[in-house]
Protein backbone atom coordinates (compact mmCIF):
# COMPACT_ATOMS: atom_id res chain seq x y z
CA UNK A 1 0.00 0.00 0.00
CA UNK A 2 2.91 2.43 1.06
CA UNK A 3 4.44 1.80 -2.34
CA UNK A 4 1.17 2.49 -4.12
CA UNK A 5 1.29 5.82 -2.55
CA UNK A 6 4.66 6.66 -3.36
CA UNK A 7 3.86 6.04 -6.68
CA UNK A 8 1.10 8.01 -6.95
CA UNK A 9 2.86 10.83 -5.49
CA UNK A 10 5.36 10.61 -7.74
CA UNK A 11 2.98 10.31 -10.82
CA UNK A 12 1.61 13.25 -10.11
CA UNK A 13 4.24 15.10 -9.52
CA UNK A 14 5.59 14.21 -13.08
CA UNK A 15 2.50 15.33 -14.46
CA UNK A 16 2.62 18.56 -12.88
CA UNK A 17 5.92 19.02 -13.46
CA UNK A 18 4.80 18.14 -17.38
CA UNK A 19 1.86 20.60 -17.44
CA UNK A 20 3.04 23.01 -14.53
CA UNK A 21 2.26 26.56 -14.04
CA UNK A 22 -0.58 27.69 -16.17
CA UNK A 23 0.18 24.00 -16.12
CA UNK A 24 0.66 22.99 -19.88
CA UNK A 25 2.97 21.97 -22.32
CA UNK A 26 1.60 22.62 -25.35
CA UNK A 27 4.20 24.04 -27.65
CA UNK A 28 2.00 26.97 -29.45
CA UNK A 29 3.42 30.23 -30.42
CA UNK A 30 3.08 32.84 -27.75
CA UNK A 31 0.49 36.05 -28.44
CA UNK A 32 -1.53 33.32 -31.28
CA UNK A 33 -2.94 31.21 -28.61
CA UNK A 34 -6.24 32.55 -26.87
CA UNK A 35 -6.13 32.52 -23.15
CA UNK A 36 -7.69 29.92 -20.99
CA UNK A 37 -11.97 31.04 -20.14
CA UNK A 38 -13.52 29.73 -16.80
CA UNK A 39 -17.01 29.36 -16.53
CA UNK A 40 -16.79 29.51 -12.25
CA UNK A 41 -15.38 32.18 -9.84
CA UNK A 42 -15.49 32.53 -6.37
CA UNK A 43 -14.57 35.59 -3.46
CA UNK A 44 -12.15 35.06 -1.14
CA UNK A 45 -9.83 36.86 0.94
CA UNK A 46 -6.28 36.29 2.01
CA UNK A 47 -6.04 37.13 6.15
CA UNK A 48 -2.40 38.03 7.06
CA UNK A 49 -2.11 39.60 10.56
CA UNK A 50 -5.78 40.61 11.02
CA UNK A 51 -6.02 42.64 7.86
CA UNK A 52 -8.29 41.07 5.23
CA UNK A 53 -7.91 41.57 1.42
CA UNK A 54 -10.66 39.99 -0.98
CA UNK A 55 -10.04 38.63 -3.58
CA UNK A 56 -12.04 37.15 -7.10
CA UNK A 57 -10.56 34.17 -8.20
CA UNK A 58 -11.44 32.14 -11.58
CA UNK A 59 -11.29 28.05 -10.42
CA UNK A 60 -9.27 25.98 -12.29
CA UNK A 61 -10.93 22.86 -11.28
CA UNK A 62 -10.65 20.47 -14.04
CA UNK A 63 -7.42 19.28 -16.08
CA UNK A 64 -7.94 21.15 -18.95
CA UNK A 65 -8.18 24.56 -16.74
CA UNK A 66 -5.40 23.67 -14.66
CA UNK A 67 -3.43 22.55 -18.02
CA UNK A 68 -4.37 26.11 -19.41
CA UNK A 69 -4.26 28.19 -16.13
CA UNK A 70 -3.62 31.64 -17.09
CA UNK A 71 -1.24 31.11 -20.19
CA UNK A 72 -1.35 34.03 -22.72
CA UNK A 73 -3.61 36.21 -20.59
CA UNK A 74 -1.99 39.75 -21.35
CA UNK A 75 -3.05 41.19 -17.91
CA UNK A 76 -4.96 40.58 -14.76
CA UNK A 77 -7.07 43.34 -12.98
CA UNK A 78 -6.13 44.28 -9.66
CA UNK A 79 -7.33 41.75 -6.88
CA UNK A 80 -8.28 39.44 -9.26
CA UNK A 81 -6.22 36.08 -10.12
CA UNK A 82 -7.01 32.36 -10.70
CA UNK A 83 -7.54 29.16 -8.26
CA UNK A 84 -6.17 25.71 -9.05
CA UNK A 85 -8.43 23.28 -7.27
CA UNK A 86 -6.90 19.65 -6.96
CA UNK A 87 -8.37 16.08 -5.66
CA UNK A 88 -5.87 15.36 -3.34
CA UNK A 89 -3.07 17.50 -1.23
CA UNK A 90 0.27 16.85 -2.55
CA UNK A 91 3.61 18.93 -3.18
CA UNK A 92 2.28 20.63 -6.40
CA UNK A 93 5.07 21.82 -8.92
CA UNK A 94 4.09 24.40 -11.35
CA UNK A 95 6.15 26.34 -14.11
CA UNK A 96 5.55 29.73 -16.69
CA UNK A 97 4.94 28.20 -19.98
CA UNK A 98 3.75 30.63 -22.28
CA UNK A 99 2.31 32.61 -19.35
CA UNK A 100 2.80 36.40 -20.01
CA UNK A 101 2.08 37.91 -16.85
CA UNK A 102 4.65 37.83 -13.70
CA UNK A 103 3.21 35.91 -10.80
CA UNK A 104 3.00 35.43 -7.46
CA UNK A 105 1.94 31.97 -6.83
CA UNK A 106 0.61 31.06 -3.25
CA UNK A 107 0.48 27.17 -1.98
CA UNK A 108 -1.86 26.33 0.20
CA UNK A 109 -3.16 23.55 2.66
CA UNK A 110 -6.04 21.96 2.80
CA UNK A 111 -7.32 24.01 5.67
CA UNK A 112 -6.16 27.13 4.05
CA UNK A 113 -3.28 28.18 5.40
CA UNK A 114 -0.60 29.22 3.40
CA UNK A 115 2.20 27.06 3.05
CA UNK A 116 4.84 29.24 0.57
CA UNK A 117 4.81 31.92 -1.71
CA UNK A 118 6.57 31.85 -5.21
CA UNK A 119 7.78 34.80 -7.21
CA UNK A 120 7.35 33.67 -10.54
CA UNK A 121 9.07 35.61 -13.68
CA UNK A 122 8.01 34.98 -17.26
CA UNK A 123 10.38 33.05 -19.52
CA UNK A 124 9.74 34.17 -23.34
CA UNK A 125 11.14 31.70 -25.86
CA UNK A 126 12.25 29.32 -22.80
CA UNK A 127 12.34 25.78 -24.02
CA UNK A 128 10.73 23.21 -21.50
CA UNK A 129 14.56 22.00 -20.45
CA UNK A 130 15.45 25.54 -19.36
CA UNK A 131 12.05 26.48 -17.56
CA UNK A 132 12.39 27.05 -13.80
CA UNK A 133 10.07 25.31 -11.49
CA UNK A 134 8.13 26.58 -8.35
CA UNK A 135 6.71 24.07 -6.12
CA UNK A 136 5.00 24.11 -2.80
CA UNK A 137 6.42 23.11 1.04
CA UNK A 138 4.41 20.71 2.06
CA UNK A 139 0.67 19.13 0.68
CA UNK A 140 -1.27 21.89 -1.27
CA UNK A 141 -4.73 21.26 -2.17
CA UNK A 142 -5.05 24.75 -3.98
CA UNK A 143 -2.91 27.32 -5.89
CA UNK A 144 -3.59 30.77 -6.48
CA UNK A 145 -1.72 32.54 -8.91
CA UNK A 146 -1.72 36.81 -8.98
CA UNK A 147 -0.02 39.21 -10.36
CA UNK A 148 3.50 39.68 -9.36
CA UNK A 149 3.60 41.48 -6.47
CA UNK A 150 0.64 41.02 -4.94
CA UNK A 151 1.66 38.86 -2.07
CA UNK A 152 4.22 41.68 -1.07
CA UNK A 153 1.85 43.98 -0.93
CA UNK A 154 -0.67 42.18 1.11
CA UNK A 155 2.15 40.48 3.55
CA UNK A 156 0.96 36.89 2.46
CA UNK A 157 3.39 34.57 3.97
CA UNK A 158 3.73 31.10 5.49
CA UNK A 159 0.96 30.58 8.13
CA UNK A 160 -1.58 33.12 6.48
CA UNK A 161 -4.56 32.22 5.43
CA UNK A 162 -7.13 32.11 2.25
CA UNK A 163 -10.96 31.59 3.21
CA UNK A 164 -13.41 31.34 0.97
CA UNK A 165 -16.54 33.60 1.29
CA UNK A 166 -18.92 30.99 -0.34
CA UNK A 167 -18.12 27.07 -0.36
CA UNK A 168 -14.90 25.83 -0.84
CA UNK A 169 -14.06 25.06 -4.85
CA UNK A 170 -13.76 21.52 -5.48
CA UNK A 171 -12.62 19.64 -8.58
CA UNK A 172 -14.77 19.70 -11.54
CA UNK A 173 -15.88 15.47 -11.86
CA UNK A 174 -15.29 14.05 -14.94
Amino acid sequence: MRVSAVLSVVCLLVLAGCAGGGFGSDGGNQGTQTPTTVEETVNAAFVTGGNRTTVTLEVANSAGERERGLMYRESLAKNHGMVFVFEDPAVQSFWMKNTLIPLDMVFVSENGTVLNVAHADTQPNASDSELRSYQSDGDAKYVVEMRQGFADRVGIEPGSKLVFEESRPKVEES
